[in-house]
């Protein structure tokens, strides 16, 4: 057993900290309108001398805020960069866009002092120079090996034909036209095996990019890091043959990729955890008895890779050589609150047990390390907190949890369900946004699109604090006015003290991004797309905030650059 040692820290960077991330209690937001244009001009929240401590950089990884998914290793979903702040309508000039089939979220690196951004998405890779103010696709598509003919259909004017379609459906408001419009991006070469394709990405260290595609591949670019050359091939390799055959026949789809702190690369597919060196050789390998593995994973600096499966939370330990599960080598699992599978799906889930990669929370001096996590309890899910390393000394089960490993476990009171988004992590504060559509599709980007306009939208987002001297949750507040059918995963930017999310108009449909107060959930921020076209949808990404507060996010038909920081806006 473990004794913690308290924050002895200054009181001047307990205060900062503090007043950076313990808002009001149990206090409800639904803000309707923007800040004032005097408020707007102004920063969200009063600087801060210290900001939170955050994971440490991974050595390995390139030299930039978003070198992988979910920002960095722990999948943190924060940063210490300043996003906008202010509300207005956006013009077209305000937008900049390069057509994609289906992009999550670009990976960026640093060649000398330009910026360079890979979007890996449905059918293939697409450079983008990124620096300054910059937005210009480099070169055309590369498609993923086997994917060629598919890319070929994924053409601007394909695209675009098939989001005609789709907007005439949306200002009908039809819903049978919206999913036919739907089947209309087949022809541009989206279909159930390309859909989930580069989701998961990163650069390592000397600029060479890795994404998984087509169910077990994982496929490493590079374009020499020479900023006006299209990216190359270097590498595709199938995971399941480099597997012993009982691991491999479990191996169907890679879901998550990310970087140990000694430079190789870890993978994970629906029952196990892959370890691969930068050449894509496998390494090690570790299965779960079975149990499905339907999110990716983060990693800490001393090479922890946390798993969830559709029943446990794992800490499974890399040595440099083996991955081991053993209790003697730091490694533990526990179970979790989960209904079964098969029920979850038919509910409207896209994930079996938890639907969130986990995310770290606690770094440096911080007194608690822990790792967070949606459940999938049936009467609701709740936000969930394992310990990390040792239990503290004297630490007893708490009633209600499934083991003494679960520091502590609170309800989630916006969802019915399974959560899917991952969730933002800032100090010890952390933010869960309802992914439950109350009258779902099957499985689809169907729901995204007929949320908030033929069907109800899943509503909200809700924030709890750690208490580390009280080992608990505490709730800080909801905002119910926030629109999730985008299931886009939100960024907190610390010094303007804002969760950027994406939103829609009530009863418009029309699609916003909105800057949510970190310390109250009131919507501070509010910027309103061109005009009324799904072009402007995020499904399935995860913000970026640009290194001079612009934002970009990604989406069905282009990954977009929304022109909207380093400068003091104005709301209209």
């Amino acid at each position: 057993m473990a004794t913690r040692i308290r924050d002895v820290a200054p009181t001047v960077c307990l205060a900062a900290v503090i007043l950076l991330v313990l808002p009001a209690c149990s206090r409800e937001t639904t803000s309707e309108n923007p800040a004032s244009a005097a408020e707007a001009s102004r920063p969200a929240v009063r600087p801060v001398a210290t900001p939170p401590n955050m994971p440490p950089p991974n050595p390995w990884l390139a030299d930039s805020v978003y070198p992988t998914s979910h920002f960095n290793p722990a999948a943190t979903d924060s940063v210490l960069i300043a996003g906008p702040v202010g509300s207005r309508n956006l013009t077209a000039a305000d937008v900049a866009t390069v057509p994609t089939l289906v992009t999550s979220n670009p990976t960026m690196k640093r060649v000398g002092g330009e910026v360079i951004a890979f979007a890996s998405g449905a059918v293939g890779v697409q450079k983008i120079r990124v620096t300054g103010d910059a937005f210009e696709a480099v070169g055309g598509l590369l498609p993923y090996p086997g994917f060629e003919t598919s890319a070929a259909m994924a053409t601007p004017a394909a695209l675009d034909a098939a989001l005609t379609q789709l907007d005439a459906a949306y200002r009908a408001k039809d819903e049978t036209k919206i999913l036919g419009a739907l089947k209309g991006l087949g022809a541009a070469g989206l279909n159930m095996e390309s859909g989930i394709n580069g989701v998961y990405n990163l650069f390592d260290r000397d600029g060479n990019h890795y994404c998984v595609y087509g169910g077990t591949h994982v496929l490493k670019t590079t374009d020499g890091n020479v900023v006006g050359d299209p990216p190359r091939i270097v590498k595709t390799a199938d995971v399941a043959k480099g597997l012993p055959e009982d691991v491999a026949k479990s191996v169907t789809r890679i879901i998550g990729l990310n970087m140990t702190y000694d430079g190789f690369l870890a993978a994970a597919a629906p029952g196990a955890l892959i370890i691969l060196d930068r050449d894509l050789n496998v390494k090690a390998s570790v299965t779960f008895n079975g149990e499905a593995v339907d999110n990716s994973i983060v990693i800490d600096e001393h090479n922890g890779i946390y798993v969830v499966t559709e029943k446990h939370m794992n800490k499974v330990i890399w040595n440099g050589t083996t991955l081991s599960t053993d209790e003697k080598d730091g490694a533990w699992s526990s179970p979790y609150d989960s209904m079964p599978g098969e029920k979850a799906l038919a509910m409207g889930a896209i994930s079996r047990g938890s639907g969130t990669t986990p995310t770290l929370m606690g770094f440096g001096s911080d007194p608690d390390k822990l790792i967070v996590i949606a459940d999938a309890a049936e009467t609701g899910s709740n936000a969930v907190a394992f310990w990390r390393d040792a239990i503290p000394a004297g630490f007893k089960q708490k009633p209600g949890t499934q083991s003494n490993r679960i520091a502590d476990q609170i309800r989630i009171d916006i969802s019915q369900m399974t959560i899917e988004p991952s969730p933002n992590v800032l100090g010890y504060g952390v933010a869960f946004l309802n992914s439950t559509y109350p009258k779902p599709l099957p499985a689809g980007p169907g729901n995204a699109f007929t949320g908030g306009i033929t069907r109800p939208a899943p509503m909200g987002i809700q924030k709890f604090i750690w208490n580390p001297d009280k080992d608990a949750f505490e709730r800080a507040w909801i905002n119910h006015e926030v629109d999730n059918t985008d299931i886009m995963v939100p960024v907190v930017s610390a010094p303007t003290g804002l969760l950027y999310a994406a939103h829609k108009e009530k009863d418009k449909g029309v699609y916003q991004y909105v800057g949510l107060d970190w310390s109250t959930g009131e919507i501070k921020s509010r910027w309103t797309f061109p005009d009324d076209s799904r072009r402007w949808n995020a499904l399935g990404g995860i913000t970026t905030i640009m290194e001079n507060g612009d934002l970009m996010i990604g989406g069905v038909f282009t990954v977009k650059r929304l022109k909207i920081g380093g400068r003091a806006e104005q709301s209209h």
